[in-house]
């Protein structure tokens, strides 16, 4: 995690512990999609996932000026919905896929946590890509479609798939380049 990051977190959550809603907002908008693919690891299933990560935030705000302890924002909303998700389980009588013992901490070199990371990273730098630019890599890179199939759904030519492909990798490369799996990944393209 970088400094900037936990700068970041820090004044979010001295923010939150006053009720300042907007810091509310940046935590939900920042941790929400990323709890959730760490919660469906548990659950198995995305709607419960969601709930499960809802209501975890939701008693992140009703707890909000019992937080004087949280040093780590993430690591502690890691640790809350993996304990929300382990009470869900118990409560549907479902087994868990993982032996936790309830008192660890989550780490964040968790395999979960760091597949989620690595995730959540890729997500972010295809959010930054132009519409069209994005589409192409999506349709191109992630879904294997041919170039001709693209252009002919895009409504766009052969070659302008070509550069839009091209402009997206030299894009995602720069973006990502903090993240050696995605520099490997793109390499291969």
């Amino acid at each position: 995690m970088s400094n900037r990051e936990v700068t970041n977190q820090a004044q979010l959550l001295k923010s939150l512990k006053k009720g300042d809603k907007s810091a509310f907002k940046s935590i939900f908008d920042i941790y929400f999609k990323r709890l959730c693919v760490f919660a469906l690891n548990y659950v198995q299933d995305q709607f419960t996932a969601e709930e499960v990560v809802e209501n975890t935030l939701l008693k992140l705000w009703q707890k909000r000026s019992k937080l004087d302890n949280v040093e780590n924002l993430k690591s502690y909303l890691y640790t809350m919905v993996r304990n929300a998700c382990v009470d869900y389980n118990k409560k549907e009588k479902k087994l868990i896929r993982l032996d936790i013992k309830k008192h660890d901490n989550v780490s964040l070199n968790d395999p979960f946590v760091v597949e989620e990371e690595t995730h959540a990273a890729l997500y972010a730098a295809l959010e930054t890509l132009p519409e069209k630019c994005r589409k192409v890599f999506e349709l191109s890179c992630l879904d294997g479609i041919k170039y001709k199939d693209i252009a002919e759904d895009l409504k766009i030519s052969l070659n302008t798939v070509k550069s839009q492909r091209a402009r997206a990798i030299s894009l995602l490369k720069l973006y990502l380049k903090d993240h050696p799996f995605y520099a490997v990944f793109l390499a291969s393209f």
